[in-house]
C-alpha cells in the first residue's frame, strides 16, 4: 500500500505544510495546482487524516499518528536515495550546495521553527548557526569540536566551522571617526533589525553589549533586506566575516572598530535517523566540500572544528 504514488503524494502534501498554497507548491514542483489538489485528497482519503484547509496551510486533524509513521518511512527513503530536504539559516543563506541537498527557500529567520520542522520531518536538515540553540548545549561555542552533538531528543548537530561576527556600518557612519568605541556609543544608534522572538537569544547577547533590536514588523524576510537596512548610514549590523567583501562593494558597509565577542558555530542538523544514518555520511562529505570552496569555508577569519 506504501507504493511510489503515496510517497509522490505525500511529497505534496509535505510542501503544501511548508509554503501553504497549491499556487506556490505547483510552481516549485512543477505541477499544476489541480494536480497538487488532488494528491493530497488522495492521500487525506486513503487515510483518513481530515486535512483542515485555510488561510494558515494545510494541517491534518485525525491519525497524526499514521502520518507520522509515512514521513518517517519517507524521510529514510529520501537518506538512502540521497535527495534530502533541506533549509538554510539566515547566517549562510547564500550557500551553495551539492546536488543530494534540495533547498527549500523558505525565507524564515527563526531558528527555532527550523528545529520544529526538523523534529516533524518536514525537512532532513538544517544548516545554519548554534548560536541561538545555545540553551540546548552544555558546553559553550568556543570549545565544540567537530563530533556529533545532541540537540534535545530527536535531533543532532555536525559541527563544521566557527567565526566570530563582526559589528558593521556604512563607511559614512559617524562611529567610523574614532578610534576608540564604548557600548554607551554604540547605544546611541540604531541597530540589528530582527522581528522580535524570532532569535532572542541572539538579540539578547547583542543588548547586553550595547546593541538593541528594533523590529520592523516582518516576520519573515530574507538577509537581503537585513543587511540593505545598513546602508541607510545610521544603523549598526552583525555580519560573518565571510561577508565583508561583497558587502563593502555593494553597500559601503565597513566593519566597526569595536569587538563584540559573539561567536557562532556553523552546523548541519537533523532528525537522529538522519544523521546516524550510514548513508549520509557520502552526502556529508559533499556538503563539506563544497562549504571548503565556499567564501564561507575560505574566508581566513572562520577556523574549521577538528
Amino acid at each position: 500500500m506504501f507504493d511510489e504514488r503515496v510517497l509522490a503524494s505525500l511529497d505534496v502534501l509535505d510542501h503544501l505544510q511548508l509554503f501553504g498554497s497549491t499556487q506556490k507548491v505547483s510552481e516549485l514542483m512543477g505541477l499544476s495546482q489541480s494536480s497538487c489538489s488532488r494528491r493530497f485528497r488522495l492521500l487525506n482519503e486513503l487515510f483518513d487524516l481530515s486535512i483542515d484547509r485555510s488561510e494558515g496551510g494545510f494541517e491534518p486533524r485525525h491519525n497524526i499518528d499514521v502520518l507520522a509513521d509515512m514521513r518517517e518511512v519517507a524521510q529514510k527513503l529520501r537518506v538512502r536515495r540521497s535527495i534530502l530536504r533541506c533549509s538554510l539559516g539566515w547566517q549562510v543563506h547564500d550557500l551553495a550546495l551539492p546536488p543530494e541537498f534540495r533547498v527549500l527557500d523558505l525565507e524564515s529567520m527563526a531558528t527555532a521553527q527550523a528545529l520544529s520542522l526538523l523534529e516533524g520531518r518536514l525537512v532532513d536538515v538544517w544548516v545554519g548557526g548554534l548560536h541561538e540553540c545555545q540553551s540546548l548545549i552544555s558546553a559553550s561555542l568556543e570549545v565544540l569540536q567537530s563530533n556529533r552533538l545532541t540537540l534535545g531528543q530527536s535531533l543532532l548537530a555536525l559541527p563544521i566551522l566557527r567565526w566570530e561576527y563582526v559589528l558593521v556600518s556604512h563607511r559614512t557612519h559617524p562611529l567610523q571617526r574614532l578610534t576608540s568605541i564604548t557600548a554607551d556609543d554604540l547605544a546611541k544608534y540604531q541597530s540589528i533589525v530582527l522581528p522580535m522572538g524570532v532569535s532572542p537569544i541572539f538579540i539578547r547577547s547583542l543588548q547586553e553589549r550595547g546593541l538593541e533590536s528594533h523590529p520592523d514588523g516582518w516576520s519573515n524576510y530574507g538577509p537581503g533586506d537585513w543587511e540593505g537596512i545598513t546602508s541607510n548610514c545610521r544603523t549598526l549590523m552583525l555580519v560573518s566575516p565571510y561577508r565583508l567583501p561583497e558587502l563593502e562593494k555593494q553597500l559601503g558597509l565597513v566593519p566597526v572598530r569595536y569587538s563584540l565577542g559573539i561567536h557562532e558555530v556553523m552546523a548541519v542538523v537533523g532528525h537522529r535517523d538522519v544523521i546516524a544514518d550510514a548513508c549520509f555520511v557520502k552526502a556529508f562529505h559533499a556538503l563539506r566540500d563544497a562549504v571548503r570552496q565556499s567564501p564561507i569555508g575560505s574566508c581566513s577569519h572562520t577556523s574549521w572544528l577538528r
